[in-house]
């Protein structure tokens, strides 16, 4: 298996609501390509941070009139978690993307076939992009794994 992209890093709750694009070449077209995807911790353990961030959401997003009712059951929304989702572009259109919440995540595009949220075609020789949208860092950092391989096998 073939590697074309490793990358790892660390995000803080600041890299919320930002993006981060990986390039990768591929040389000669290949028959398919893997990406795995993983990130931690998936869950904040922080009750009373958690507390504050859900108190300043409802007041930022309730109307004033319903905020008590929304405050008396904060807990009903824990655990937060962090959320970062993919999406890819070959070298000349959008390929498609994972919204998805787990923490650990592999996706694989064929010529003909694909995983859910991603465009089947041909794997063109060229630079591809991998952006890594950060939703949410709500834990004091976060750590993620990005690593694109060529495909062992189709869908």
């Amino acid at each position: 298996m073939h590697e074309l992209l490793a990358v790892e890093g660390k995000l803080y709750p600041s890299s919320s609501k930002t993006h981060i694009t990986y390039q990768f070449h591929i040389p000669t077209p290949l028959p398919s390509l893997q990406i795995d995807f993983q990130y931690a911790p998936k869950k904040s353990e922080d009750k009373s941070g958690s507390r504050r961030l859900i108190e300043q959401s409802i007041e930022q997003y309730v109307h004033p009139s319903m905020q008590a009712a929304y405050m008396d059951k904060w807990e009903q929304y824990m655990p937060l978690q962090n959320l970062l989702t993919i999406s890819v572009d070959d070298p000349s259109e959008f390929r498609g993307s994972a919204h998805r919440h787990p923490e650990k995540q592999s996706y694989l595009l064929a010529t003909s076939s694909a995983s859910p949220g991603f465009i089947p075609g041909a794997i063109l020789e060229g630079i591809w992009r991998i952006t890594i949208s950060v939703h949410c860092v709500v834990t004091p950092d976060c750590n993620y794994l990005l690593r694109v391989t060529e495909g062992e096998q189709h869908l």
